[in-house]
């Protein structure tokens, strides 16, 4: 019977481990990058992404973000921050403008 692609690999991949382990090779780190966090967001950065970049309105503002109009609100007010993945968005939207067009795209 003929081994499939897939047999063929991970029978590579069993080589490579063993081949490892005696110290006759030294695999690649498959570890990349850790990004650093997210940006901390002030009232008044949100604001301005929100009205100077974007021209939107909060209720608008707060659809793209898949938040509530309130929490848009309380960011500006200095009430409450945005969360990590929440900073993590502001942040792709305030590098790549294009961004927004193509999650507003049909």
């Amino acid at each position: 019977m003929a081994k499939s692609q897939i047999e063929y690999e991970i029978i590579e991949g069993l080589k490579q481990a063993v081949a490892h382990e005696k110290g006759e090779i030294k695999l690649k780190s498959t570890v990349r990058e850790i990004p650093q966090p997210a940006p901390k967001w002030s009232s008044k950065k949100v604001k301005k992404l929100r009205t100077e970049t974007y021209h939107m309105s909060q209720p608008q503002f707060a659809a793209l973000l898949n938040v509530k109009p309130p929490t848009v609100r309380a960011w500006e007010q200095g009430q409450k921050t945005p969360s990590g993945a929440a900073s993590r968005l502001l942040e792709v939207f305030l590098k790549d403008h294009g961004m927004i067009k193509k999650l507003m795209a049909p």
